[in-house]
């Protein structure tokens, strides 16, 4: 769930070369009555134009007109690098517009995994405006119910930058980790025979929150998913809620947030309906192996990445970002005050520990839960302007918000990216660099916003 471009070794030839077919069986595979073509091997990290089998992408992807959006995206189902896409933009120029490939509906459910850390980051400030939480800038130890709160010097910005010194993973022999998030292995990394899935929030938590196996690393930026993990518990344990509760009485309701979710049993018939197969016809990374679609036997509600969502949805999210915390047609849920805060660049320095950085490292900050852009048109970040907000997720997704040109985009996919193979990622950035090429386009009239 780490970021992709900032954990993802550059060093890796641009020459691409085949992988064999289906290693899984899937439904959205077998719905297609031709062959499905084996998914290509690229590097991790690059734009897409950097890369050569997209070195000469078709017109559709190059025109100034939307309408060429759709077959931009079916060239790639057509290439077999994925099996369809759903993408959104909102904007002056376009208005509203939703354009989908592959046979996807307009209307999937997907699981966008790490695009919950900003829902997560939402609910710490609501917690700050209802008088619960005094700042961000405070202890977690300082906190009321939070008293034995075992990193005594931690506070909540650090959490919300993945500055704590609270670890992804950390290597302490060759092959030996521990910190690896639960929700990833299905297991408690020092009791193996524990799996997580099935476990609540707080006894998930209270494992991770114990210095003596999981001593705290230094501050430099360094993405946790365990400081999230301690954050949904954190929002818990103030609120007085079960984590998805507040998320969902607090968030997803007044932004009228329907189809988004934490646990398909919740769900309705209709909507497990929708949910969307992942695209397996590579070996799942190991640590992903026992995800399924709907999760089965999941009590965990995962805060660093549990919740299932729609490009529509994800739109009414973004929308707290454009209006200053007021969604038109919905209750306020944030203040202004709030959201300056939330998209406000708080990273000391961009370059993470122990990684090889891109060379948009530097131009790359953290808010409290997205990535802001410092300067833009970065190769890595196409298409977006200074200060625009972002969040992707492991499981090829992708939304953004682009103050300069007041552009809401999302982009769905449901495959495992890894690190030898990311199916999902160059379409992102195929996607960003087609509404660029737009952007000097002669203005069409917008449809209601």
């Amino acid at each position: 769930m780490t970021h992709l471009r900032a954990t993802m070794v550059l060093a890796i030839t641009l020459a691409s070369c085949s992988r064999g077919g289906d290693s899984r069986g899937d439904t959205s595979i077998a719905q297609h009555a031709t062959p499905v073509p084996a998914v290509p091997r690229y590097p991790a990290g690059l734009a897409a134009y950097q890369v050569a089998p997209w070195a000469e992408l078709p017109a559709a992807c190059t025109t100034p007109s939307a309408q060429d959006i759709g077959p931009c995206l079916q060239h790639f189902v057509n290439r077999g690098h994925v099996l369809g896409l759903v993408t959104l933009v909102d904007d002056p120029r376009l208005g509203l517009r939703i354009d989908t490939a592959g046979g996807f509906s307009s209307k999937g459910i997907f699981q966008i995994m790490s695009m919950t850390k900003p829902f997560v980051a939402v609910a710490i400030m609501k917690l700050v405006e209802q008088h619960r939480i005094p700042s961000v800038d405070a202890r977690v130890a300082s906190l009321h119910g939070l008293e034995d709160f075992p990193y005594s010097q931690v506070t909540l910005k650090q959490l919300l930058t993945h500055t704590s010194g609270v670890w992804y993973w950390r290597e302490v022999r060759p092959g030996v980790r521990t910190g690896i998030a639960s929700h990833l292995t299905n297991k408690l990394d020092n009791e193996p025979g524990v799996t997580a899935r099935d476990k609540s929030l707080d006894f998930v938590a209270r494992h991770y929150a114990n210095p003596r196996l999981y001593p705290l690393g230094d501050t430099a930026p360094q993405y946790s998913n365990i400081g999230y993990t301690l954050l949904g518990w954190i929002v818990e344990r103030v609120s007085g809620q079960p984590f998805d509760r507040y998320i969902t009485s607090e968030i997803l309701a007044p932004l009228g947030m329907t189809d988004t979710f934490f646990f398909p049993d919740s769900a309705s018939a209709e909507q497990r309906a929708r949910i969307v197969d992942l695209d397996r016809r590579l070996a799942d990374p190991p640590e992903y192996a026992h995800y399924g679609k709907l999760r089965p036997g999941w009590r965990y509600p995962s805060p660093e990445g549990g919740l299932y969502s729609t490009a529509a949805d994800l739109r009414q999210f973004m929308l707290l970002f454009r209006h200053q915390g007021l969604a038109p047609g919905h209750p306020r849920v944030l203040t202004p005050a709030s959201v300056a805060l939330l998209t406000q660049d708080q990273a000391p320095a961009a370059d993470y520990a122990g990684v090889v950085v891109t060379k948009c490292a530097s131009r790359i900050g953290r808010s409290l839960g997205f990535f802001v852009v410092r300067t833009g048109e970065c190769a890595d970040w196409p298409g977006l302007s200074a200060g625009s907000i972002q969040h992707d997720g492991r499981f090829s997704t992708d939304f953004w918000y682009d103050p300069v040109r007041d552009r809401i985009g999302v982009f769905l996919y449901q495959a495992v990216s890894n690190y030898s193979s990311t199916p999902g990622v160059a379409e992102t950035d195929a996607f960003k660099q087609k509404l660029a090429a737009m952007d000097h386009a002669a203005p069409s009239r917008p449809n209601e916003r």
